[in-house]
């Protein structure tokens, strides 16, 4: 498959079915919200991914305008249902991937909603063997939070050992080295030039990877938000647009 055929793809099932799906769950996060609830913001990242890559940042924000202003409470809501030290499950990663769609298309976030997973990631049991979107996520969400004990094990190293950079390296379809480099490079303060060629191969092979299940949409927000913000400095609320344009550019060469 290639991008074409994902945009195509995405296309038909937000004319299909889910965009009204979407829209029509929106009074009922909005009474949920009302609730207190933290499930007013669950269940949102799949449907919005499929947008943001198919038709944009700015559709997205338009989708998301009724919805806006639910986030810090509903990820509060939930941060406060995991004191303890027990393992988590990923749906952890359910609220960390809308929180970061919500800052990648421009939306204002306090800085603390993200903020607030820094202590909770490492308690997040993932494996690569069962669902290895969500542990490649995991590591790259811990990667965004500047919390090393939730990535470095998943880039195949010890807490204690150093992680070595090679600028301008590429890892084809090889997540665990792609993670590994984003580690390297943020430890090392790395440019976006120096970065740029993994990402750009990363782009390339990702419809493959998401054939196979390697990775999902949102394995591709992360990198991106990695690349481009915490490395390359760009703004965060711009992030979306980046990966629009990588893709509209991919879709392009198959012409």
């Amino acid at each position: 498959m290639t991008w074409t055929a994902v945009r195509q793809h995405y296309d038909k099932l937000l004319d299909g079915y889910e965009l009204k799906l979407f829209r029509d769950l929106v009074p009922r996060h909005l009474e949920l919200f009302r609730q207190g609830s933290a499930a007013a913001a669950d269940q949102l990242a799949f449907s919005l991914s499929l947008m943001l890559i198919a038709r944009g940042t700015a559709f997205v924000r338009r989708e998301l305008d009724p919805l806006k202003h639910i986030l810090p409470q509903s990820v509060d809501a939930y941060v406060q249902d995991c004191v303890g030290d027990y393992t988590l499950a990923s749906m952890l990663l359910e609220y960390t991937n809308i929180t970061n769609i919500f800052e990648i298309v421009g939306l204002e976030v306090p800085s603390q909603v993200l903020d607030s997973f820094r202590p909770l990631i490492v308690r997040v049991e993932t494996d690569h063997r069962d669902m290895p979107g969500r542990h490649w996520t995991k590591a790259l969400v811990a990667l965004a939070l500047g919390e090393r004990l939730g990535w470095i094990a998943i880039a195949g190293f010890l807490p204690t050992q150093n992680v070595p950079f090679v600028p301008r390296a590429t890892f084809e379809f090889n997540m665990q080295g792609l993670i590994a480099h984003l580690g390297g490079a943020l430890l090392t303060g790395a440019t976006f030039d120096e970065v740029a060629p993994a990402w750009r191969q990363f782009m390339a092979v990702a419809v493959t990877l998401m054939d196979v299940h390697q990775i999902d949409e949102q394995v591709i927000l992360w990198v991106a938000r990695i690349v481009f913000h915490h490395i390359g400095k760009q703004p965060l609320g711009m992030v979306g647009d980046r990966v629009f344009e990588e893709i509209s550019g991919l879709v392009e060469g198959d012409a």
